[in-house]
């Protein structure tokens, strides 16, 4: 279930290193059609107990899959949009997201549409943020404070990356050279969600127009809330600069690039040294 705008690889830039007490339990897995990594962290991580939290949240994400994604024929999703399922008789989750999505393309004047979509509606680029804050749900009820949840470019961190860090430090790739870093921020319990160009050049489009994005070149957002992080990062893809206004206390902070130039509003940001 890819994202509905090609999502750039972001990476905590703190590592358990450098004689950090802390321990480290890592878990990769292939659903939506990437790979969900699951990065937990702490004084003391139990091996089994780590693995079986990261089954609970791996079973999450593919449960998700099988709700939203629009490239499966079996989806509650694929159903919706073949006409075979009514959105009133869809499970919770998919009535929940859709509801979401609605008021998303309000707030950001159409840039964020779920419904105006070739071949009918699709949540994708709401579901990746949504579901990754999910999967750190899962692993925080069982007891693991210090988790990040990285989707493909969509990552939900809670807790600390290492003692005394106060969150986590991530990077956001340059649109120009993926191997560079732009930006940083420190994200403390909260997402950040990148979309950009990137390899798949002018693939997204502008559901007002149907017309390829072609301005922008990424946009990050950070937020509380996955899936708002998640769409509004779509969204600005499609707006650019001139959308930030809208977000308004819907985000902590906004980053836009395009030719070039970055746009920022909010608190956090810090150019790389890689840059």
């Amino acid at each position: 279930m890819p994202n509905g705008a090609d999502s750039v690889d972001v990476s905590a830039l703190d590592s358990v290193d450098s004689g950090l007490s802390w321990q480290r339990y890592v878990h990769a897995e292939p659903v939506w059609g990437t790979v969900v990594t699951f990065d937990l962290r702490g004084p003391v991580l139990d091996a089994d107990l780590a693995a079986a939290a990261c089954r609970q949240a791996a079973e999450e994400l593919h449960r998700i899959d099988g709700w939203m994604s629009p490239f499966r024929s079996d989806s509650a999703i694929s159903a919706i949009r073949s006409g075979a399922l009514a959105v009133a008789d869809a499970p919770k989750p998919v009535r929940e997201v859709l509801d979401a999505c609605a008021e998303l393309a309000i707030l950001s004047d159409g840039a964020f549409d779920a419904w105006r979509q070739p071949g009918g509606v699709d949540p994708c680029g709401y579901v990746k943020g949504w579901g990754a804050d999910r999967a750190a749900e899962i692993l925080v009820g069982q007891g693991f404070a210090h988790v990040s949840v990285n989707a493909a470019g969509d990552v939900t961190c809670r807790g600390e990356s290492a003692p005394g860090r106060g969150g986590w430090r991530i990077g956001v790739a340059d649109p120009r050279d993926r191997q560079q870093v732009i930006a940083e921020h420190l994200v403390v319990n909260a997402h950040l969600a990148t979309s950009g160009r990137y390899e798949l050049g002018d693939h997204v489009r502008d559901p007002r127009t149907g017309q390829p994005v072609t301005g922008v070149d990424s946009a990050t957002v950070l937020a509380a809330d996955g899936g708002l992080a998640d769409a509004w990062a779509t969204a600005l893809l499609v707006s650019g600069p001139a959308g930030l206004a809208r977000l308004g206390e819907h985000a902590a902070s906004a980053m836009v690039v395009t030719g070039g130039q970055v746009w920022t509003i909010g608190a956090g940001w810090a150019a790389s040294a890689s840059r």
